[in-house]
This record gives structure tokens, sequence and C-alpha cells, in this order.
């Protein structure tokens, strides 16, 4: 019974982490005039250097708390009320949040984003395990959701937006490859 009651609690702050980041990315747009998001990442509205990237923060720290705790509470649902695999996905889920909280917080990525540093390389890698962790993730869910007599149209909805994930993080490697200038757009349909 507690578990039931957790999950009701951290269940709902998955929404309110999907609003803190649209903020973040929002405003971000909103308060630098040089900002391009279809040639920028959105890694850039809080690299170095960059400006309101201490306000900014904020905001993605709001939201890398809150994927977290809603990561806890949708694994302890998976595991109390469906199954093995969707348990599975959702611990996958939380990987990828915790890598991506942590690593964005302490290897913010550099503004020039030619200069080649450490820092910038790590920061490319924690993007490469964000991006691989997401699909895993994707479609173990889908799987579980499929697995689920009650929850199988739910399971094809995200069987299809995973594929969508693998399609557009396939698409993001040819465009920069290519150097197609369209980076900000690329990530975001990731």
């Amino acid at each position: 019974m507690k578990s039931n009651r957790l999950e009701k609690i951290f269940i709902p702050f998955g929404m309110l982490g999907v609003i803190s980041y649209l903020v973040h990315t929002t405003l971000g747009d909103y308060m630098w005039a040089d900002y391009n998001p279809v040639t920028m990442d959105i890694s850039s509205l809080t690299a170095k250097g960059a400006p309101n990237a201490g306000l900014l923060g904020i905001f993605t720290l709001i939201y890398g708390v809150f994927a977290v705790i809603f990561g806890v509470g949708m694994i302890l649902r998976a595991y109390r009320a469906y199954n093995k695999n969707l348990g599975i996905g959702y611990i996958v889920f939380l990987a990828m949040q915790v890598i991506s909280f942590i690593g964005y917080k302490l290897i913010p990525i550099v503004n020039d984003k030619y200069l080649m540093s450490l820092q910038n390389t790590m920061n490319i890698i924690v993007t490469g395990l964000v991006v691989g962790l997401t699909i895993i993730f994707a479609f173990l869910i889908a799987y579980g959701y499929l697995k689920q007599p009650k929850t199988k149209k739910f399971g094809k909805i995200t069987m299809v937006l995973a594929a969508l994930i693998a399609v557009f993080g396939v698409f993001n490697l040819i465009a920069m490859s290519m150097g197609l200038n369209i980076l900000g757009v690329s990530e975001r349909l990731v």
C-alpha cells in the first residue's frame, strides 16, 4: 500500500518536469536574441558563457530532479501493477535521467562548439549515452505495455514513438556528418 501512495505522489512530477523543460527552452530562446533554435542545440542555452545560463540552469535543475522522482514512481508502478519488462524499461529511463542530470550539470558544453575541448568531448559522450538509453528505454516500455492486455494500444503508440526517436536519432547523426546546419531542429525531433 505504501508503494501505491508513493506512486501517486511521484508520478505527477513527470508532467511538472516537462513543463519546467519547456519553460527552460522557451524562456531561453526568448531571452537570448542571438539564439537560433534551428541551428543551435538546446545545450547552448546553459553552456558556459551563455547569457542567462544561471537562470536557465535553475529550470534544468528542476526538470532533472522532477524527472528522477517520476522515474522512481514509474518503477514502483511497473513492478507493482504491470510486468518485469516494463520495470526494466523504467530502470533504463531512470539511469538515462540520472546520467543526463549529473552529466550535463557537471560537464556543461562550452559555447564554442568547434573547440573540441575535453569538456565538449565529454558532453558529446553524455549526449550519446542519453540518446542511446532513450531509444532502449522507449522500446523496452513499449514491449512491456504490449504485454499487458489493458495497455496494448498504449504499447503500440509507444512503439511508434520509440521507432521515431530511433529514426530521428540517426537523422541527427547524418545531419551532423553532412554538415547540415540544423542541429537545433534535428535535436528537437529526437
